[in-house]
């Protein structure tokens, strides 16, 4: 009896209870890894068409940029001729006011001219990034779209933030380079983008960290500027291309590029 009853039973193995489980697997060797643990225990690799492409670094032409930056100088006098207007403009406003208070009130004066100083040159900066994007998009240059930059209050913020912390971090070696690479294109990126001034800021390091031939390019300013002060009409022409460079670098580091 015992015989013929356990010859109905049919013999089980290992793993059988599963049907295929994760038991019946872990003794036939199939176990499968565990996550991050690709490629193991026989398990191949996904192949290569299914890892993401990393994206590609934008590249800066340097001889393009300069040659760009040259014609485009050269073909729009406003440019080249804001510092001066801003100059006479700031001369008349101080020439005003000396008049007005008496040349003895040095320390008025000076309460007076410092401020607008720094105004003068907030706003004559800011109008050469202006001018600059115009020109990268098309636009026209105007004396009106000079002295109303666009975003000119967060415009005005990101570039007094960067200029303190270059100024700050200035104290150690190579300190005020740096940050003044990672932050080149913030203003431009305001003026642009319409974001605040602390997002621009952040947004200018991501786009100069991709890298590509823009720390080529920020070299060639630095003698491109110091030829530039050899001559008054040298340093007319060389600052408006510094900050047609600027724009270009953001145009190209940002998946775009400037009219041609």
């Amino acid at each position: 009896m015992s015989d013929s009853h356990d010859s109905q039973v049919p013999s089980v193995s290992p793993g059988a209870f599963s049907g295929g489980s994760y038991y019946g697997d872990y003794y036939s060797g199939n176990v499968p890894p565990a996550p991050g643990v690709e490629g193991a225990y026989g398990y191949q690799q996904p192949p290569v068409s299914m890892v993401p492409a990393r994206p590609p670094v934008p590249q800066i032409e340097v001889g393009d940029a300069v040659k760009w930056a040259w014609s485009k100088t050269l073909a729009n006098p406003l440019i080249i001729a804001w510092i001066p207007l801003s100059c006479l403009v700031m001369g008349v406003l101080m020439a005003g006011v000396v008049s007005m208070v008496g040349e003895e009130n040095g320390a008025l004066i000076a309460a007076i001219g410092i401020p607008t100083a720094l105004f003068w040159v907030l706003m004559t900066t800011l109008g050469l990034y202006t001018a600059a994007l115009r020109i990268a998009r098309g636009e026209k240059v105007t004396v009106r779209s000079l002295v109303a930059p666009p975003h000119g209050f967060d415009a005005a913020a990101a570039l007094v933030l960067v200029g303190l912390m270059s100024t700050i971090v200035s104290l150690v070696p190579l300190g005020g380079l740096v940050v003044g690479y990672f932050f080149w294109v913030a203003v431009v990126v305001v003026m642009n983008e319409g974001c605040s001034c602390f997002k621009a800021i952040g947004r200018s390091c991501r786009l100069m960290q991709q890298g590509g031939n823009a720390p080529l390019l920020a070299l060639v300013i630095i003698p491109l500027y110091f030829a530039g002060l050899l001559t008054v009409i040298g340093l007319l022409v060389v600052i408006p291309m510094i900050f047609l460079l600027t724009v270009y670098v953001y145009m190209r580091m940002s998946g775009g590029d400037v009219v041609r």
